[in-house]
């Protein structure tokens, strides 16, 4: 489906699913081609001004361009997914965050995005590295939510931030090499916020997840960023998508601890929160 359809209810929305394949091939998966191009020989992490060095010298891109902020604190590192290996660009500005996107993109500006915004799985379109993925990660709250909402100081909550932002961009990934697709949808924003709670914190909650969306336990209610998954739904059927969201989180919380009890692997996890849509879940629920 076109991610600018407009649904003429919350009920086609949420039947949206995955079909899972019988048999997948070995995991993980064999890089794709274009990763070979972003790793140094030894396969270290690029910091600092070497990462700008990097992207002009090796990859042609014209990293000089752009007025970096913070440029200390600049990585560039690869991660092992299911489904193969990606490189992953941290930055810790938003301002740096905005520039790297546009220079991944070709642009010579960076385009306005919201400070609650800080990855992105991207397929580039600098002609120099064209439909390269990446994931691109600035350090900072996960989804904006402050450290004492979770009981947590505000360091801690950083690290535990950076790793849930990258299990997450990897699970969209995932779902892409292995599914056939990665969409903004409560159904795979729900998978890949389960993976990252895992990684982060050894669990998935779901009341921490209803921070993460912005729901209101039991009203219908988001002022969080579920919102922004939703806008393809008619307005006045968005309560009904916010209501059946919420309404999967603790079942859902409940099925992942008992696969996780019975020493499920993150691709048992992964099938398991993608194969069942959240309508579904709902009316189970």
């Amino acid at each position: 489906m076109n991610e600018t359809q407009e649904y003429n209810s919350a009920a086609e929305y949420l039947q949206y699913f995955y079909e899972i394949p019988d048999d997948l091939p070995e995991l993980p998966l064999a890089d794709e081609p274009f990763a070979a191009v972003w790793t140094r020989p030894d396969g270290g992490e690029l910091r600092g001004l070497d990462v700008l060095a990097y992207l002009a010298n090796e990859l042609g891109l014209p990293a000089d361009d752009f007025p970096w902020e913070n440029v200390d604190a600049l990585r560039l590192g690869r991660t092992q997914t299911l489904a193969g290996r990606l490189p992953v660009i941290t930055t810790e500005s938003h301002a740096d965050f905005r520039n790297m996107e546009a220079l991944l993109n070709g642009r010579a500006e960076p385009m306005a995005l919201p400070p609650t915004v800080n990855a992105f799985t991207m397929q580039t379109r600098a002609k120099a590295i064209r439909r390269h993925r990446v994931i691109l990660l600035n350090r900072a709250p996960y989804s904006n939510i402050p450290a004492d909402a979770l009981g947590l100081d505000e360091d801690d909550w950083i690290v535990r931030s950076q790793r849930l932002r990258l299990r997450h961009e990897c699970a969209h990934y995932e779902t892409l090499r292995l599914f056939g697709g990665m969409r903004n949808h409560p159904l795979d924003e729900i998978a890949a916020d389960a993976l990252g709670q895992i990684a982060a914190f050894g669990n998935f909650d779901a009341d921490r997840q209803r921070l993460f969306f912005g729901l209101e336990r039991g009203r219908g209610v988001c002022h969080g960023r579920l919102s922004f998954y939703c806008r393809t739904v008619r307005p006045e059927e968005r309560e009904a998508v916010y209501l059946a969201v919420d309404r999967v989180l603790d079942s859902t919380a409940a099925e992942l601890n008992r696969l996780a009890g019975r020493g499920a692997t993150e691709l048992e996890l992964l099938k398991a929160l993608a194969g069942s849509s959240v309508a579904e879940r709902a009316k189970q629920g």
